[in-house]
C-alpha cells in the first residue's frame, strides 16, 4: 500500500529550509555569550571554535541517518530528497487509529511516498507534538515490531525480520529471450523474486521485465544465462521396409562384425562368432498384443509367424548397417516409406503411415429408428519417438513403434439386418527407451506374415489340352513369408541452419539400401 503528499507547491522552498535549520541552530548557539571572553584574533580561539562548529555539525545532522536504536535503516550516500524530508516536523494525535491511517496522515503532513508491506497491520495510540518525521516513523514502528527504510524516493515500512532483505536497492532489467519460450520462462523467474520483486512480459517482443533486489537479480542472470540457449535438434529419419522371401520360415534382420541388443525383459542377444550376431531375442510389453491372427496386408489367406515386436540397435563398426538373410532361393525388400523429421530436444515426434478404414455406426433415435454416420479407423504403422540428448552426448530415444492391421470384417448380430460388417483391426504397440550414440540405428521388426498361393505353370497350349494338359502342366502352393522391419536413425543438429554438405548428406538416404550378395540372393526392389 502506498501513500503519497498531495502538496507540492513549496517542495523545493521548504526542502532549503529544512536543510539549512541545522545551520541556524548552529549560528544561535554560537553567540555573543559563548564567544564573550575570547579573543577573535587569538590562533587557539580559531582553532578551538572550529572544533566546536564541526561537532555541531555532526551533532545537529544525526537526525538524518537515526540513531543507532532506531528502527529505521537509510541507504548510503548523499542525502536524497525523501531523506530530507524525514527532518519534516510532524504533529499527530491518534488512538486506536489503524496503522494505514496513520502511516497515510504523516505521509501527507511530510509531503513524502510511503509504502507498506502487507506484513503491517495493527492499531496505533500516540500523542506526538513538533517531532521531526524520522523519530515519528521509529517511535511507532517500534512498539509494534516493523521498522522502515528510506530509498531515494520512498520510504518503505516493513517487520524488522524483512528490514536486511528491503534494505537492498531495488533494480529493474529486461531480459531478452531468444530460444527458450517466454511463458516459461516468466513463469519459472517467478519462484526466484522477493516480496518486493515483480515481473512482466511482452510476448511480441519476448522481452521479460524483472524488478527486484540486486541479489535477486543476480540469480536470475545465471538462471537465463543457463536455460535461453540454443536447444540441440535431432533429424530423426526412418525407413520402413516390407521384407519378403518365398519358401523361407525365418526371415529376419542380422548383422555382420557386430553385435545385436534386445531390450526389455530378455536378455542381451548373443554374437554367433565373428560373422553374424542375430537379433533373435523379442520384447514383450505389456501394451503388447500377445496374439494376432492375419497378416498386415487384409489377405484372409495370411496368418502371422510371430506374435512379438523385436527391438535392436545395430552397431557403428560396420559397413552394412542391416543385411536381409535367407537361406533359401529368392528374397526382397520393398522400401515403403523413408520420412524425415526434425525434432527439438525432449519433444515428442509422431510419423503415421496409416489407411484411414470407414465404417457405418448406427445411432438409435427416440422414434425407434436408426441413424448411420460414417467414422474412420486407422491401420498402418504409427511411431512416436521422443529423443534427448544427454550431457555426455549419447542420445535417450524412447520409442512408442504401432503396428494396426486390417485382417478381416465381422457382422455384429443386433437383430438389425441393415448393419454393415465392422473392420477388424489388430493392433501391436510396445513402449521402449534405447540409449544409442548419434548416428546409430535401432530396428524394430517382428510383424510377421504368410502368404500361401496357388502357382500352376505350363507349357502354352499343351498344359490346355484335355486329359494330356497334366503332362505339361505343374501345380503346386508357395509360401511366402514377409516382415516389416523399421530402421530409426537419429543424428543431432546443433546449428539449426545446414552447411551445404550437411544439406546434400540429409537429402539422402540415412540408412543405405541393404548390399546383398548377388549368386546367393535374389533382386531387390524398391
Amino acid at each position: 500500500m502506498q501513500w503519497s503528499s498531495k502538496k507540492t507547491e513549496n517542495a523545493g522552498h521548504r526542502a532549503c529550509s529544512d536543510t539549512c535549520r541545522p545551520v541556524m541552530r548552529i549560528r544561535s548557539l554560537i553567540g555573543k555569550d559563548i564567544l564573550r571572553g575570547y579573543p577573535m584574533n587569538s590562533k587557539a580561539t580559531r582553532w578551538s571554535m572550529g572544533w566546536a562548529v564541526a561537532l555541531l555539525l555532526i551533532s545537529s545532522a544525526a537526525p538524518l541517518f537515526g540513531s543507532d536504536n532506531s528502527a529505521a535503516i537509510t541507504q548510503p550516500g548523499l542525502l536524497s530528497p525523501v531523506q530530507q524530508r524525514m527532518q519534516q516536523v510532524v504533529s499527530v494525535d491518534f488512538k486506536d487509529t489503524s496503522i494505514d491511517d496513520v502511516l497515510m496522515i504523516l505521509a501527507k503532513q511530510a509531503e513524502v511516498d510511503i509504502i507498506k508491506s502487507p506484513k503491517v497491520q495493527g492499531k496505533v495510540t500516540a500523542v506526538l507534538k513538533d517531532i521531526p518525521l524520522s523519530e515519528a516513523l521509529t517511535n511507532i514502528l517500534d512498539v509494534q515490531g516493523f521498522g522502515y527504510v528510506a530509498t531515494d524516493n520512498m520510504i518503505r515500512v516493513v517487520p524488522k525480520e524483512d528490514i536486511f532483505e528491503v534494505r537492498e536497492r531495488l533494480v529493474s532489467r529486461v531480459y531478452r529471450i531468444t530460444y527458450a519460450d517466454v511463458a516459461e520462462v516468466e513463469k519459472a523467474l517467478r519462484s526466484f523474486l522477493s516480496e518486493q520483486g515483480s515481473i512482466s512480459s511482452n510476448p511480441g517482443t519476448s522481452n521479460i521485465i524483472v524488478t527486484d533486489m540486486e541479489s535477486k537479480i543476480k540469480a536470475i542472470d545465471s538462471f537465463i544465462e543457463e536455460i535461453d540457449r540454443v536447444t540441440p535438434q535431432i533429424m530423426v529419419e526412418s525407413r520402413i521396409y516390407d521384407i519378403t522371401s518365398q519358401d523361407k520360415l525365418d526371415i529376419g534382420v542380422q548383422w555382420q562384425a557386430g553385435t545385436a541388443t534386445s531390450f526389455g525383459e530378455v536378455p542381451t542377444g548373443a554374437t554367433l562368432g565373428d560373422q553374424i550376431g542375430t537379433l533373435g531375442n523379442a520384447l514383450r510389453d505389456s501394451t503388447t498384443t500377445p496374439h494376432v491372427t492375419g497378416g498386415f496386408s487384409g489377405n484372409t489367406s495370411n496368418t502371422t509367424t510371430s506374435s512379438l515386436l523385436r527391438v535392436g540397435v545395430l552397431n557403428d563398426n560396420i559397413n552394412i548397417d542391416a543385411i536381409l538373410h535367407a537361406s533359401q532361393e529368392d528374397i526382397r525388400a520393398k522400401l515403403l516409406a523413408n520420412p524425415r523429421i526434425l525434432v527439438l530436444d525432449n519433444q515428442e515426434a509422431e510419423i503415421k503411415i496409416v489407411e484411414e478404414i470407414p465404417y457405418q455406426e448406427l445411432t438409435e433415435t427416440s422414434a425407434g429408428g436408426s441413424i448411420g454416420t460414417t467414422q474412420f479407423r486407422d491401420a498402418g504403422v504409427e511411431l512416436r519417438v521422443t529423443p534427448h540428448l544427454t550431457r555426455d552426448g549419447l542420445i535417450r530415444l524412447q520409442l512408442n513403434p504401432k503396428f494396426s492391421v486390417r485382417t478381416g470384417d465381422v457382422l455384429i448380430d443386433t437383430g438389425n439386418s441393415s448393419v454393415p460388417a465392422q473392420p477388424i483391426i489388430a493392433t501391436r504397440e510396445t513402449t521402449t527407451t534405447a540409449l544409442i550414440q548419434d548416428g546409430q540405428t535401432v530396428v524394430i521388426g517382428g510383424l510377421k506374415k504368410q502368404d500361401s498361393r496357388q502357382q500352376i505353370n505350363k507349357i502354352p497350349l499343351l498344359g490346355d489340352l484335355p486329359l494330356l494338359g497334366g503332362l505339361f502342366r505343374f501345380e503346386g502352393e508357395s509360401t511366402i513369408n514377409s516382415e516389416l522391419v523399421i530402421f530409426i536413425t537419429p543424428r543431432v543438429i546443433i546449428n539449426p541452419t545446414l552447411s551445404a554438405t550437411e544439406q546434400k548428406f540429409y537429402d539422402g538416404t540415412e540408412i543405405p539400401t541393404p548390399r546383398l550378395p548377388e549368386p546367393k540372393l535374389g533382386k531387390m526392389t524398391e
